[in-house]
C-alpha cells in the first residue's frame, strides 16, 4: 500500500491575465484549485510564493517527512524569498538545467511504480 503523499491529489493553480480575479472564470475548477492573477497570465516570483504557500497546506512537509519539489529552471522559481521558504519549511527545492526538463523528467518516456 503506498503512503498517503502519494496517494493525495495536490490541487492545481490556476494563473489568469486578468488585472481582477472573476470568480465565474474558476467556478468549475477542481476543489481547493488556488486561483492567482498575472497582468501576463504568466508566473511571476510572488505568485511562485503564493503557490509555495498552498503546496505547503497540502504536502504538509516537517523536520520528520521533508518534501522534495522539482522545478525548472524559470527566474520566478529561482528567487532568494522562494529558496529561503523551502528551506525554513522543509521543502528541498531542486532545480533542473535550463532546456534540459524533457530529458530529465522520467515520465515523458515511461511509467514509474512507487
Amino acid at each position: 500500500m503506498l503512503p498517503e503523499c502519494y496517494r493525495s491529489f495536490r490541487p492545481p493553480a490556476l494563473i489568469l491575465p486578468l488585472k481582477r480575479m472573476i470568480p465565474l472564470l474558476y467556478k468549475d475548477a477542481p476543489n481547493r484549485t488556488l486561483p492567482l492573477i498575472s497582468d501576463t497570465g504568466y508566473m511571476n516570483s510572488h505568485l511562485f510564493i503564493d503557490w509555495l504557500k498552498h503546496f505547503v497546506k497540502h504536502a504538509k512537509p516537517s523536520t520528520e517527512d521533508p518534501v522534495l519539489l522539482i522545478a525548472d529552471s524559470h527566474t520566478s522559481h529561482c528567487s532568494l524569498p522562494a529558496v529561503l521558504f523551502c528551506r525554513e519549511i522543509h521543502i528541498t527545492f531542486l532545480t533542473l538545467p535550463p532546456h534540459a526538463s524533457h530529458v530529465l523528467q522520467p515520465l515523458d518516456k515511461c511509467f514509474v511504480a512507487l
